[in-house]
């Protein structure tokens, strides 16, 4: 059974490197092929180890943070659940797309005895030991499983580093095209988040809690504003989300219409935190 189920994945990455060849083609901007490709062994190893119900071959493709937080018995409980004591029967390759240090995988997995198959959203990042997962949408539940979130010191210099690169003149033109900073920059202030003072030439920046964004928002000019997610922390490498949003009733209206997003990457090196490019934008 395990032999024939290794043929079906090699026929499958040969298939699925040839559509993202030609994928490749009418995409200039996508990552390159052979990174693709790289990547794509990833994930097809996944699914050949999930076929398997190989929660411990799984457990090992993920960073060394969340096996040093998260239990492997965790792991394969929420494989056996998402199963229901079903089968493995087959699997559909979607896209494959590499931003930054980050590398993301779909696929619909059929069962034994399912009409409708189940989707799975790999998500890879890059560490200093090669691609690693991080996290795997469809078996994966945010409430069991939190990890990279326990080092606070390390959180609060990351997020101090994402607002002094966002909110930049350089960071206004990667990060804000086609938002219009011409008043005040509002930030949402969390508690327990500490306050990073930002010292712009034309612009105020505004750390504001969430009553105080709802309340003043036409008083100070505001039609958007930031908020910095949770930063997760795996081996060297730091994951932060920044999320830029619109205040629908303010005058003037916010130039965009709904809530945008981009992931911002930092890596450790010598026993320093450094930016390392952005990741995907949604």
């Amino acid at each position: 059974m395990r032999i024939i189920i290794a043929l079906i994945i090699s026929l499958i990455l040969a298939v699925a490197i040839f559509f993202i060849a030609q994928s490749n083609l009418k995409s200039p901007k996508s990552a390159p092929i052979q990174a693709k490709s790289e990547l794509l062994k990833f994930g097809i190893e996944f699914i050949n180890a999930l076929a398997q119900k190989d929660g411990g071959r799984i457990y090992r493709m993920f960073n060394s943070t969340f096996q040093k937080e998260i239990p492997l018995s965790q792991l394969q409980s929420a494989i056996d659940r998402w199963y229901e004591g079903k089968s493995f029967r087959g699997v559909k390759f979607g896209r494959v797309n590499i931003f930054g240090l980050s590398g993301h995988i779909t696929s619909w997995v059929l069962l034994k005895g399912s009409k409708v198959p189940k989707f799975i959203y790999q998500y890879w990042i890059k560490t200093k030991q090669g691609w690693r997962l991080m996290w795997l949408t469809g078996i994966l539940n945010h409430r069991d499983f939190v990890y990279g979130v326990s080092d606070t010191l390390a959180q609060q210099e990351i997020v101090g580093l994402m607002v002094e690169k966002a909110v930049s003149n350089l960071g206004f033109e990667d990060i804000f095209s086609g938002v219009d900073f011409t008043y005040n920059i509002a930030i949402l202030h969390r508690p327990g988040q500490s306050d990073v003072k930002i010292n712009l030439p034309h612009n105020r920046v505004l750390w504001l809690t969430e009553e105080e964004l709802h309340s003043k928002y036409n008083q100070l000019k505001i039609n958007t504003y930031l908020e910095f997610g949770m930063v997760r922390v795996m081996d060297n490498i730091a994951l932060g989300a920044l999320d830029i949003i619109p205040i629908p009733q303010a005058r003037p209206r916010p130039e965009i219409k709904r809530r945008r997003s981009i992931s911002m990457f930092f890596q450790k090196e010598n026993g320093r935190w450094q930016f390392a490019g952005y990741g995907s934008k949604w």
